[in-house]
């Protein structure tokens, strides 16, 4: 268990008149009275009746775990176990008890899933039979009605997008689209003038072999300081609500958000599909 998940768990027991020491983050006999008093009575929510049994480190466990079930959040059974969903639990739990409200959950994202320029399926024959093959294919530029800046180098400006032909009068109706609705505020606020590029002739990310839908022009990244590859919907800044009209956009034309789709690469968007 981390150091700022026991602080959450001494906080809250403290809170509850369970601990009176202090909130250090550090497993001491206080600690682990608390806890263990905590447990035993609530002993009906816990997943096994030899929970007595198990070592301090998993009690402390058990005890975050029914934390998160006593306010509601899903957390699976508790059984001191430390996994995947104790971790997201633990990370609503805090939303809800530092912000008083959990933040909007991937599952209830639902992209729309329109396709009218029947843009092709994500794999190589089909991106080369509907766009030609990489280093062959015909860009065209593209004016952006904000200015964008190069997410890594603030200083360089450009209303420009390179951008395959094909997708060009698609592009320019999301731009505007984009622009009518939230403005040069509204463009400032949610960093969506912070561009990461487009076109670009490589392969994907840890492939030999495999190219990147940027090598066919067909993909666009934003504001990819703040929407890493890894970083899900709890984290990265275009998965906030006030964005879904953004992703609207896009999805209307039949263009791809894989954070949308997959809660990973939010800065990705592109015109395949999966």
């Amino acid at each position: 268990m981390k150091q700022s998940e026991l602080k959450l768990v001494q906080s809250e027991l403290k809170s509850k008149g369970y601990y009176s020491g202090g909130v250090d983050g550090l497993s001491g006999p206080k600690t682990q009275a608390a806890v263990h008093q905590f447990l035993s009575d609530n002993a009906a929510q816990l997943s096994a009746e030899h929970w007595t049994e198990w070592n301090n480190a998993r009690k402390r466990v058990a005890a975050l775990q029914l934390l998160a079930l006593l306010n509601e959040v899903d957390v699976g059974p508790v059984d001191g176990l430390n996994g995947p969903q104790t971790e997201s639990a633990t990370i609503l739990l805090r939303q809800l008890l530092t912000q008083g409200t959990i933040a909007r959950q991937f599952s209830d994202i639902t992209p729309i899933r329109e396709n009218p320029h029947r843009f092709p399926q994500e794999n190589e024959a089909s991106l080369n039979d509907y766009y030609g093959q990489p280093g062959s294919i015909e860009l065209v530029r593209v004016e952006c009605p904000w200015l964008l800046r190069l997410d890594w180098d603030l200083s360089t400006t450009t209303r420009v997008i390179a951008i395959h032909q094909t997708l060009s009068d698609s592009l320019e109706t999301v731009l505007n689209e984009v622009y009518a609705h939230y403005g040069d505020d509204g463009i400032q606020q949610h960093g969506l003038n912070r561009y990461g590029g487009s076109y670009n002739h490589r392969k994907k990310r840890g492939s030999a072999t495999a190219w990147s839908t940027h090598a066919w022009g067909i993909a666009i990244d934003w504001f990819p300081s703040q929407n890493k590859l890894s970083w899900r919907s709890d984290r990265a800044s275009l998965a906030d609500p006030a964005l879904d009209f953004w992703w609207q956009c896009w999805e209307r034309e039949g263009w791809l958000s894989l954070g949308r789709s997959e809660d990973r690469d939010w800065m990705h968007v592109q015109a395949a599909r999966r």
